[in-house]
């Protein structure tokens, strides 16, 4: 039950008072006596409780239950060319299994993508795996977004595949921690949410994973390097796979050039991921010997 919802709640009150005694809204209300207001008292608070407590209030930004986790994702980052840190991500391949699919390729460098058939230096190398190897956090909006995947510029001209979205359940990308991708592909960036921001759930994502936890204070000191933040607002920030520029001419900037740009230096030097095995459900076995129920270990599948 919403508690904020008044007319609810007074239409609640009134069915527990005429519960109670259901004559005192009568012309003679006299006719509630002392005996039958105690009568029915117990019965009645049982029966408000029962409403009161039916459906409990959900907060708009409160945590849901995050899907099994498939495969974990490490960005060994360096900030200012400083020693290496890890960054984990947690994915949900069941939750979307063809989104998790792209970002595992981009973590394990085996992303196949083309050239443009006119690019010839980016034909030179198109038989080299696109990689988040390199890449680099290239955006941050304090307090809102934090945008890594910059990939490497020998990346910088292939084109991102596409593929159809596949989504079980209703991941946001709002949550704080929530790793995102656009929604079917067609960019390399990818989106890490520092703390709860409902303006990205109208931006065309799919919730890929989430932080792991104890790698949340690396996080929050990520989200605290200060950005550029002096050529456009943050309600003009563009959505992932935007026409974005690589380099900046500062006497005249177009708006998508170094929009927020970290003014510290965040590159992922190493990236690894580790499939999470399965566990199947441990089963209850009797011994042979002691006629009792044993629990077995759980098989990896």
């Amino acid at each position: 039950m919403d508690f904020t919802n008044k007319p609810m709640m007074f239409i609640v009150i009134l069915i527990c008072m005429v519960a109670i005694c259901p004559s005192s809204f009568s012309l003679s209300a006299d006719v509630c006596n002392r005996h039958a207001f105690l009568s029915r008292s117990a019965a009645a608070a049982a029966l408000c409780a029962g409403v009161l407590v039916q459906t409990p209030v959900i907060p708009a930004h409160a945590e849901v239950s995050p899907p099994r986790v498939t495969a974990v994702a490490t960005l060994d980052i360096s900030i200012l060319r400083g020693p290496t840190k890890p960054l984990r991500i947690e994915l949900f391949g069941d939750a979307a299994p063809e989104s998790v699919r792209f970002f595992s390729d981009l973590a394990s460098g085996s992303l196949k993508a083309e050239c443009p058939f006119d690019d010839m230096n980016c034909q030179e190398n198109q038989n080299i795996n696109v990689s988040y190897k390199g890449s680099q956090l290239w955006r941050l909006v304090p307090n809102k977004r934090i945008d890594f995947g910059r990939v490497d510029s020998m990346f910088a001209n292939r084109i991102p595949p596409t593929f159809p979205v596949v989504q079980v359940g209703d991941l946001k990308p709002s949550a704080r921690g929530a790793v995102s991708i656009k929604r079917g592909g067609g960019a390399f960036e990818f989106t890490i949410t520092p703390v709860y921001n409902q303006a990205l759930e109208k931006e065309d994502l799919v919730v890929v994973g989430r932080v792991a936890e104890e790698d949340m204070t690396f996080l929050d000191a990520i989200s605290s390097i200060p950005s550029r933040k002096d050529i456009i607002s943050v309600g003009s920030v563009p959505p992932l796979g935007s026409n974005f520029a690589r380099a900046c001419d500062f006497t005249a900037p177009d708006s998508t050039c170094a929009q927020f740009k970290p003014l510290k230096k965040v590159v992922v030097k190493e990236v690894s991921i580790k499939t999470v095995p399965e566990l199947t459900v441990a089963p209850e076995e009797v011994s042979i010997t002691t006629g009792q129920k044993v629990t077995v270990a759980p098989e990896e599948v």
